[in-house]
C-alpha cells in the first residue's frame, strides 16, 4: 500500500472521530451539570449517524469468543435533503419566507433574526434532492474503514475476486455501497465487486426494497396519526413564533419545515440556526411525531412490517446456520430508510408490547401526550447509516462452548426477547435459528399478505447465494 494511501485513510480516520458537523447542545443549570441533551440525536431520520449505548453493553466480542460470520443492513448515509421533505413541507415554507421578506421583520425578533438575510442549504433541488451529500459520502467511507478494523479475519485476501457488496439499485444506497466499498478495501475496488439488486415491482421478497414490490403496502400509513399529533404539540409553538414575528403567521408544517431544516442544513452546511429556535421539549415532540408515523407505517402498528422484514431475516438466518467453508464471511447490504424498522419488527426488537404484556397497540403511542417510557424511538435506529448486524459468535470456554448470535444496533448490543443465554445476552445459534422459523410462521407469506397476484414473483430473499447481475 502506498504512503499516500495510507496517510488518506488515517486522515479519514481521524476526520470521522471529530465530527464534521456540529453538535447542537442544551444544558441545564449548574444544579443540574450532568443534562445534555443533543438535538441532532433527536431528529430520526434526519439525524447524522450516532451511537447512544443507554444499556452499557460491551459490544467487544466476548471474553473466549470470536467473531466467525456477520451480515449487516444499513441504511444509505446522509442526503441533502429527501424528496418528500423537500417538495411537502421544506419548499412551501421557503416559498412563504420568500414572499414575506418584503412586509415581515424578521430583524427585530432575536431568535429569528438571521432569517433576514438566510438562504436555503438546498441551492440546486435538482442535483441535490435524494441525493448522497458529502458527509454520507464521507460517513459510508468511514464505516468500511471501520469494518475493515474490526473484521480483519473476515475479509477476503487480494487474490479474492468473489467478495461481494449489496445495494439496492437507487442513486444514494448504490453511491453509498460503493463509497463504503472502497472504505473496506482502501480504494483497492478490483479486490470485491457490487452487486445492484434491482427496485422493480416484480421482485417480490428478493430484494432491499420490499415496500415497492408489496402491492398492499400503503407508504401513507402513520401520517393521520402523526398530524393529530403535530396539530396539538405545534399549537404553543406557534403562538410564540406569532408573538416574536407578527404579520408572517405560521402553521404546524411551517414548525415542521423548520425542525426538519436543522437537521438537512447541519448535513449540508455544518449547522444550523433553525435548531435553537426549539426547546428539549419541542425537539422531543418533533421526535415523538416521527415515532408514530413509522409506528404504524413501519412498525408494529402495521401488520405487513414483519412480514415485510422477514425475507431478509430468514435468508441471514440461513447464511449464520448453513455456512460452507469457503462462503463469503461478511454480508454487507446497502437499503432505505424503510427496511431496518421492518427487520427489527420482525425480530421483536423495541417492542413496547414485550414490556406492556400485551398485544394492544392503542396504550404504546397515545396522540395526544408523549409516552416517554416508550421503546419504540426511531432515532436509535433510522438514522442515516443507522446498522443492523447479526454477529455469529464461536466460543470456548468452561462456561460458554458452541456457536451464539448477536444482534447489534447501531454498534450496541440487543438482547433478543426470550433467548438471552450465550455470553454477553447472546442467543444460542439452534435457539435462534428456531426463534426466527417460529416467527415466520406467524406471519403469512410474503406473496399471500402482499396481495401478489403474479405467481412467479419470488416468496424468498435468494440474491446471497446467487449471482445476481440486475
Amino acid at each position: 500500500m502506498s504512503p499516500l494511501l495510507l496517510l488518506l485513510i488515517s486522515f479519514i480516520i481521524k476526520a470521522c472521530a471529530i465530527d464534521l458537523h456540529s453538535p447542537w447542545t442544551m444544558s441545564a443549570g449548574s444544579t443540574y451539570g450532568s443534562y445534555k441533551f443533543n438535538v441532532l440525536h433527536h431528529l430520526t431520520g434526519i439525524s447524522p449517524y450516532f451511537e447512544s449505548n443507554s444499556e452499557g453493553l460491551n459490544p467487544d466480542p466476548p471474553q473466549d469468543c470470536t467473531i466467525d460470520r456477520v451480515a449487516y443492513l444499513l441504511r444509505h448515509g446522509a442526503l441533502y435533503v429527501n424528496e418528500y421533505d423537500y417538495v411537502s413541507i421544506i419548499e412551501p415554507f421557503l416559498q412563504r419566507l420568500k414572499n414575506a421578506s418584503n412586509y415581515v421583520k424578521f430583524s427585530e425578533s432575536t431568535d429569528l433574526s438571521f432569517l433576514t438575510h438566510w438562504t436555503s442549504p438546498v441551492s440546486n433541488s435538482r442535483e441535490q434532492i435524494a441525493k448522497l451529500s458529502k458527509l454520507g459520502y464521507l460517513e459510508a467511507f468511514s464505516l468500511g474503514t471501520r469494518l475493515a478494523y474490526r473484521y480483519p479475519h473476515l475479509m477476503p485476501t487480494a487474490k479474492d475476486t468473489s467478495f461481494k457488496v449489496w445495494g439496492s439499485n437507487a442513486n444514494r444506497t448504490k453511491h453509498s455501497a460503493e463509497a463504503l466499498f472502497a472504505g473496506l478495501f482502501a480504494g483497492h475496488e478490483t479486490i470485491g465487486k457490487m452487486v445492484n439488486v434491482s427496485e422493480n415491482s416484480d421482485r417480490g421478497a428478493d430484494t432491499l426494497t420490499p415496500t415497492r414490490s408489496c402491492p398492499n403496502f400503503d407508504v401513507s400509513k402513520g401520517t393521520r396519526q402523526a398530524d393529530v399529533w403535530l396539530k396539538n404539540y405545534a399549537v404553543p409553538i406557534i403562538a410564540r413564533l406569532n408573538a416574536k414575528v407578527p404579520g408572517f403567521h405560521f402553521s404546524a408544517h411551517d414548525v415542521m419545515a423548520m425542525q426538519e431544516l436543522c437537521g438537512y442544513e447541519t448535513i449540508i452546511r455544518g449547522s444550523s440556526l433553525f435548531c435553537g429556535i426549539f426547546t428539549s421539549e419541542e425537539w422531543l415532540s418533533f421526535e415523538y411525531y416521527f415515532d408514530i408515523k413509522y409506528y404504524y407505517e413501519l412498525g408494529y402498528g402495521n401488520d405487513l412490517s414483519p412480514t415485510l422484514g422477514m425475507p431478509w431475516l430468514v435468508a441471514t438466518s440461513d447464511l449464520l446456520a448453513h455456512a460452507k467453508a469457503n462462503d463469503q464471511r461478511l454480508y454487507i447490504s446497502v437499503a432505505h430508510r424503510q427496511i431496518p424498522p421492518l427487520i427489527l419488527t420482525a425480530l421483536g426488537l423495541f417492542n413496547d408490547s414485550e414490556y406492556l404484556g400485551t398485544s394492544n397497540v392503542n396504550p404504546v403511542l397515545p396522540l395526544d401526550k408523549i409516552n416517554y417510557q416508550r421503546a419504540w424511538k426511531t432515532s436509535s435506529f433510522i438514522s442515516f447509516l443507522s446498522q443492523i448486524a447479526l454477529e455469529r459468535l464461536n466460543c470456548k470456554s468452561t462456561a460458554y462452548n458452541g456457536s451464539y448470535v448477536r444482534i447489534l444496533v447501531n454498534s450496541v448490543p440487543k438482547p433478543l426477547p426470550g433467548c438471552v443465554s450465550g455470553p454477553s445476552d447472546s442467543c444460542p445459534l439452534k435457539q435462534f435459528t428456531d426463534y426466527v422459523k417460529q416467527r415466520h410462521k406467524q406471519y403469512e407469506d410474503f406473496t399471500k399478505a402482499c396481495g401478489v397476484k403474479n405467481k412467479n414473483v419470488p416468496d424468498a430473499m435468494t440474491f446471497f447465494v446467487k449471482e445476481q447481475t440486475v
